[in-house]
């Protein structure tokens, strides 16, 4: 089978809304392909089912995660976490248990049945580096301040070029969305107001996202798919009866 575009998002500094736009491009991914999986990797980000508005969802979270030998199963992963139109998600209910060794698994196995997204949390870390060696693609999110791209440029530095764009959020006539590439030595993809739809009581409502989210999604999602290219369509092989690797809620 083929493997579909790991995406990795984070933030250039804080209050950028990198894991709402993890959340926004996870929905869109889904719309068109019919599955995807949002994976939390942020062990301080305070959940991101509860951005969703699906902490209550029967499902397992990294606390509950157990890896037993052989591979894992995508149904099975599928199949054991809490879905939030149509994409499946593994929340951080317990920083300490973010297991850097079972994110290269879960994320391998989740990519077979549809795009992954990891939002990833700003700050060098064992899960952070996990994290970004899975991706395909990188995104870097970055307010249009002074301050915020000054913080980004030490996040930036630490990332694979080649494999990392920009989402700027917000517009500032002095600052302006190509200027900011060329300082932080990055392609832009695209520019983000602030979307009123992640602070509804409920949580993140798809319904809701403007327009203008949808389409900077959709060129990340597009770009993902040209960076992945001929890495993304090696074979997967179906786990062996009886040696599945299997994720359980204790």
């Amino acid at each position: 089978m083929t493997a579909q575009p790991i995406i990795g998002v984070l933030a250039g500094c804080g209050g950028a809304g990198a894991s709402v736009f993890a959340a926004v491009l996870a929905g869109c991914a889904a719309a068109q392909s019919g599955q995807a999986f949002l994976i939390d990797c942020d062990p301080v980000g305070g959940g991101v089912d509860v951005l969703l508005g699906c902490e209550r969802a029967a499902g397992s979270r990294w606390s509950q995660v157990r890896l037993r030998g052989g591979r894992l199963d995508p149904a099975v992963l599928r199949d054991c976490l809490p879905s939030w139109h149509q994409v499946s998600v593994l929340a951080v209910d317990a920083p300490a248990a973010l297991d850097p060794a079972a994110l290269g698994p879960i994320t391998a196995a989740a990519a077979v049945a549809g795009p992954v997204v990891l939002d990833i949390a700003r700050w060098p870390s064992p899960i952070r580096a996990a994290a970004l060696s899975c991706c395909d693609l990188t995104i870097l999110i970055t307010p249009a301040q002074v301050r915020a791209v000054t913080a980004a440029a030490a996040i930036a530095a630490d990332l694979e070029r080649e494999r990392t764009a920009l989402v700027i959020r917000g517009s500032a006539p002095t600052l302006p969305a190509g200027r900011i590439g060329e300082l932080l030595g990055l392609p832009v993809l695209g520019e983000l107001g602030h979307d009123r739809a992640s602070r509804q009581p409920g949580g993140l409502n798809p319904r809701r996202i403007r327009r203008s989210a949808r389409r900077v999604a959709e060129a990340v999602l597009s770009q993902a798919a040209v960076v992945a290219g001929p890495a993304s369509e090696a074979a997967f092989d179906p786990p062996a009866a009886g040696a599945a690797e299997t994720v359980a809620a204790t």
